[in-house]
């Protein structure tokens, strides 16, 4: 039974809520369909009436319109009782544009008929409707949300759907009025009728989704409301437990639901101990990883005070107490492998960007692609091995065997010629104009082109990435999709111009990366729709700078120094894509915030570890930021840029 328990409804009265212990969690059904309890799950319920007509929205309590000129006041959510999560949960594979309105939305909808499947009335389907609230409705168009929607109801999953096959997909769906739930049940669907847009947003989170179910008959047979929370995590209201675990080698269920909840390792028993108190000094014996159970990750922090504690406590780096948190459930081959499979799916994604040959984005802006121009220029002079005369060349190499690992610098030894993506340069150099009096007693400046190649590959980089995003192709939320290009820009330069260990040095970066990101998952948020933009490009600036500042052999001091300076300046970033879509200012704002996290690293690697302020108190500082936040700035397009600019379909990049 998964843990995101829906409530069954076969009758028409309504449903009350169950009073069940919140060890059990109870599905009501009808005679032929006894009560069905399970345990070590908290209970999910719902208060919704059913109607005879599908076509009937439900019942909703009142709520506060995001278009309001009045902020709504956030709900305030707990906190885990600590920071602790996969770091294969924070960074996961999937397809663009968004990791909030994409992926999550797709997993919500598998998870949902997964659901529907085990509790055996899949089959009595015969219609369905699909709520979206709050930001998923205000900018869900531009972020293919319904696209992602209907294709997880399909079964499908963004980690291995071939994101050339999505607008297919949908548009057939949508000329068919059919749709096929978990690949096997097909029932009547027209999206005009059957997707509704609210854009008031349901209590627990902005970004918010309701799925209802119906008999023939018009009796709505089970219902769901699912939240995508950001860097494509999906809770439901009454658990708050996240679903990316179902995606994984673990199953809902057999998976441990205190980790799911985060409170693994908190159990005061004679196996376990209880986590001190922050300031709180540990014993002798309790110095040494505590000797839990085989999923009870042993070092468990809950801010980056206590983090850079055990790292002075057990004389490990960060990214070693990570790697010894994965443990806990992994293999070290399957930590590397997994790493591995991380990077080499960010590779592809700033070569698919870099080699692409259309010249525009999808969508209504025209926004022109640029990567491939910015990387032509960077190799300008050099001997192209691949010629675009050749037209049997693919665009990009074969993928690599997964147990190695293929890029341009190569992890075994130097790779063949052909496999290093050159792009012709132009030979012809103009003149540029110069405007301007030469007569005037102050003359114009002439053009002239400073060289920062750290700075320029890391721009092409970052927007490469951001460029195959904005397209639906494959990416790795880093830690979402809006801000994937930051993290992978800053590996890549460090892989290919400062390493001597390239493999060593990428789960290094990722490691200490992923252990920053924890911190602001539990202490603030990674959801634009919760604290713009600076909880998306500001926390990948930040992670960044985390892991460059380790791959550089700065102290855990150092690192989280650097940590602090990417956010700090990026406190009050908002999230105000032009038309919902993940192109203006997004590219850019990546491309900014690679070139930042490094300037944020070499700063911190120039001082002795202190300064004035503290990782932790800059991440309650985002959190009170984003609390404040006006609704029009997070990730709803109701304000600034998104309202401001006007851009015709035939104008350039921003």
């Amino acid at each position: 039974m998964s843990f995101s328990t829906m409530r069954v409804i076969r009758t028409l009265p309504r449903v009350r809520r169950s009073t069940a212990s919140p060890a059990t969690s109870v599905l009501s059904r009808v005679a032929r369909c006894p009560t069905t309890t399970k345990t070590a799950v908290r209970p999910f319920h719902t208060t919704l009436a059913a109607r005879k007509s599908p076509s009937t929205e439900l019942v909703e309590p009142e709520r506060k319109d995001v278009s309001s000129n009045e902020n709504p006041t956030p709900q305030e959510k707990p906190r885990a009782e600590h920071a602790v999560i996969s770091a294969f949960d924070l960074f996961s594979i999937g397809v663009g544009p968004s990791s909030s309105h994409t992926v999550g939305p797709m997993r919500a909808g598998k998870i949902f008929v997964e659901d529907l499947k085990e509790l055996g009335i899949l089959k009595d389907v015969h219609k369905l409707k699909i709520g979206l609230y709050g930001s998923l409705a205000a900018t869900g168009k531009g972020h293919m949300t319904p696209q992602a929607v209907v294709l997880g109801l399909e079964g499908e999953d963004p980690e291995t759907i071939e994101p050339s096959t999505i607008q297919s997909r949908y548009a057939s769906i949508l000329q068919t009025h059919h749709l096929t739930l978990a690949g096997e049940h097909s029932v009547v669907y027209d999206q005009d009728k059957d997707m509704l847009w609210r854009n008031e947003p349901l209590p627990t989170h902005p970004n918010g989704m309701r799925f209802s179910v119906y008999a023939k008959t018009g009796d709505l047979l089970a219902v769901n409301e699912y939240f995508s929370v950001g860097g494509g995590f999906v809770v439901n209201d009454q658990t708050k437990i996240d679903e990316n675990l179902y995606y994984r080698a673990v199953k809902k269920k057999s998976a441990s639901s205190a980790r799911r909840e985060q409170t693994h390792g908190l159990e005061t028993d004679s196996k376990t101990q209880a986590l001190p108190a922050p300031g709180q000094e540990s014993s002798a014996e309790e110095d040494g990883p505590r000797p839990t159970g085989p999923k009870q990750p042993p070092f468990l922090f809950r801010n980056g005070t206590e983090l850079l504690a055990m790292t002075k406590r057990h004389n490990l780096t960060i990214a070693q107490l990570v790697w010894e948190n994965e443990r806990s459930a992994m293999t070290s081959e399957e930590i590397s492998e997994g790493l591995m499979k991380l990077w080499r799916t960010m590779d592809a994604s700033i070569a698919q960007g870099v080699s692409s040959t259309e010249l525009k984005l999808p969508g209504g802006l025209g926004v022109r692609r640029r990567a491939p121009g910015l990387y032509r220029r960077l190799f300008k002079g050099f001997y192209p091995s691949i010629s675009p005369s050749e037209p049997s060349q693919p665009a990009l190499p074969p993928a690599a065997p997964s147990s190695t690992l293929t890029m341009a610098s190569g992890f075994n030894s130097e790779p063949p010629p052909e496999a290093i993506t050159r792009l012709p340069s132009g030979s012809i150099r103009r003149t540029p104009l110069v405007i301007g009096s030469f007569e005037h007693e102050l003359a114009p400046i002439p053009f002239k082109k400073a060289v920062f190649p750290g700075i320029d590959f890391l721009s092409c980089y970052a927007i490469a990435v951001n460029e195959t995003n904005a397209s639906g192709g494959r990416v790795v939320t880093s830690p979402t999709l809006g801000a994937a290009g930051v993290i992978p820009a800053v590996g890549k330069y460090i892989v290919e111009f400062i390493s001597d260990d390239p493999e060593g040095d990428i789960k290094t970066f990722l490691l200490t990366a992923a252990a920053v990101g924890m911190l602001y998952k539990r202490g603030a948020t990674i959801s634009a729709a919760e604290g713009g933009c600076m909880a998306e490009v500001g926390v990948a600036s930040s992670m960044a700078a985390a892991g460059f500042t380790a791959c550089m052999g700065g102290s855990p001091q150092q690192i989280l120094q650097a940590a602090e300076i990417g956010i700090e300046h990026s406190l009050g970033l908002t999230c105000d894509p032009h038309e919902g879509l993940v192109q203006v200012p997004c590219i850019e704002r990546n491309s900014i915030g690679a070139v930042k996290a490094v300037a944020a690293a070499q700063l911190a690697l120039a001082s002795d570890g202190r300064h004035s302020v503290s990782l932790d108190e800059a991440i309650e500082a985002m959190r009170v930021t984003a609390r404040d936040m006006h609704t029009h700035y997070k990730e709803t397009s109701m304000s600034g840029l998104a309202t401001s600019v006007r851009i015709p379909l035939s104008s350039p990049a921003c």
